[in-house]
């Protein structure tokens, strides 16, 4: 398949984001004279010599630890998740997959092998769904992906690879091989701040290998007297022989599984219907004018909502709509009736909707447009009864909607977001097509980037990533879909 232009910069794109999109803890704590400037790109055994002195290995296998994410509950539903998701996918573009055990608990993570066409993929459950990872795990089938179960750590090693067949050994000015082996050590799920670590491994000719270890971020350089498998096991605690690789089956192999093992595949709010607005009211309602991007006097209002139900997670939530919105709410107030100088938003406001037992509140967040003012959108979802947010699966069974009806309205109806008309005639017809095959495959029902609530018609507002060209990959955007 031939792949687009803007297929091809994205691949180069997210093979570059690997090496950044898992972070790590803190940077390395190492002596200065075991720092070198350095990089595992250009260095070679005849213009890098390995350092002398032992990097500390308590810093190094410190760093290589954290604490992982809290244990989801053993009751998590993660099965209905998977399988919404996997039964939505192209079984040609992703034909395998597999169940792993990454974090410290008992909900595994699933992993998606495809091509060289495409992405692999990783996800993991989180509280709001689960998170999607993207890259090139295999980088093009040139390396391998392996783990250590549930000590949240990937590596990908790559194959050997000789880079001279003539060079010249300086101690004995014989000619042979020399070969390197490259390998990046991650923590998973990716949080930001965490430490990453490259390797790449030396051989020249029949001597002893060494092997570099960079640490990142900080870019310090360590040297050490040891192959690539015995650095990683004696600096970054990371035990080859005992990594796992996934264990590949079809995904509709993993569907019918998945199908059987469901926990809570119907569940479901029950409650009889009730004046659902009375249970929202409106904290702030401030009003003005604002300067933005050299424009004066334009009109901002800002409607900030409360949930009046108790509970701890009722209180969690206000919290948090009242810590997105603090420095607007301060801007408004210290203007006092004068003009806001450049605010984050020119308008926030909410709706209230929800029945048989379901609270929805929509907020949003209209900006001024551009990439530090865009538009953002919370959703609320509430069991009335329980007190307690509902996920996605819970919203549309207690609707009566099949998520697969959602996924394939959505690929209908977001189709008309990218026509020569909305872009001006400024783009080619090859390049809005891959941006409206990124967008639906970026949207998934039970992802949770994908938040959604129905009006009081019973339609379908989702929040989602439209793909675009410049700046960040997605922009988030909503659509009302008729079901």
């Amino acid at each position: 398949m031939q792949q687009t232009p803007i297929k091809r910069i994205l691949s180069v794109i997210c093979i570059a984001a690997l090496l950044v999109c898992f972070t790590a803890c803190k940077k390395a704590e190492t002596p200065s004279d075991e720092t070198a400037d350095a990089t595992s790109d250009t260095a070679t055994p005849d213009t890098a010599t390995p350092d002398t002195a032992t990097p500390d290995t308590a810093t190094l296998t410190s760093n290589a630890k954290r604490t992982t994410a809290a244990a989801l509950s053993a009751d998590t539903d993660w099965e209905s998740l998977y399988y919404e998701y996997l039964r939505s996918l192209d079984s040609e573009r992703f034909p395998q997959c597999a169940l792993v055990y990454l974090n410290d608990d008992e909900v595994p993570e699933l992993y998606l092998g495809t091509d060289e066409r495409y992405d692999d993929q990783l996800l993991n459950v989180t509280d709001d769904g689960f998170f999607v990872t993207k890259c090139d795990f295999s980088f093009r089938e040139a390396s391998d992906f392996t783990y250590l179960e549930k000590q949240d750590k990937i590596l990908i090693k790559q194959k050997v690879e000789t880079i001279s067949d003539d060079a010249v050994d300086k101690s004995t000015e014989e000619s042979s091989a020399e070969t390197t082996q490259k390998a990046q050590l991650y923590h998973y799920p990716p949080t930001k701040g965490d430490t990453e670590y490259y390797l790449k491994e030396y051989q020249f000719a029949n001597d002893a290998p060494y092997t570099e270890i960079s640490v990142s971020p900080g870019k310090t350089v360590h040297n050490v007297n040891e192959d690539l498998s015995s650095a990683l096991k004696d600096y970054l605690d990371f035990d080859v022989e005992k990594a796992k690789s996934p264990d590949l089956i079809p995904i509709n192999d993993m569907i019918d599984r998945l199908k059987g093992e469901r926990k809570y595949p119907d569940l479901k709010v029950t409650g009889s219907d009730g004046d659902v607005a009375s249970l929202v009211s409106t904290y702030k309602d401030l009003s003005g004018t604002a300067t933005k991007y050299e424009e004066t006097d334009i009109p901002v209002r800002y409607r900030i909502p409360q949930i009046e139900l108790e509970g701890e997670e009722i209180a969690a939530i206000n919290q948090e709509i009242l810590d997105t919105f603090d420095e607007v709410i301060a801007q408004a107030e210290k203007a006092d009736g004068k003009t806001i100088s450049s605010p984050l938003y020119q308008e926030v406001d909410y709706t209230v909707s929800g029945r048989s037992g379901i609270l929805s509140l929509a907020i949003t967040a209209t900006g001024f447009g551009g990439t530090d003012s865009p538009d953002r959108h919370f959703i609320y979802n509430i069991d009335i009864a329980a007190k307690k947010k509902i996920g996605n699966l819970c919203l549309l069974n207690s609707y009566g909607v099949d998520p697969q009806q959602v996924t394939t309205a959505f690929a209908e109806q977001v189709k008309s977001q990218f026509t020569a008309e909305a872009y001006d005639n400024a783009l080619s017809d090859d390049l809005l097509d891959s941006l409206y095959h990124d967008t639906v495959a970026a949207f998934s029902p039970v992802e949770e980037h994908s938040r959604m609530c129905f009006d009081d018609n019973g339609n379908l507002t989702v929040v989602y990533r439209h793909a675009q060209l410049a700046g960040a990959s997605y922009v988030e955007k909503a659509l009302t879909l008729y079901l």
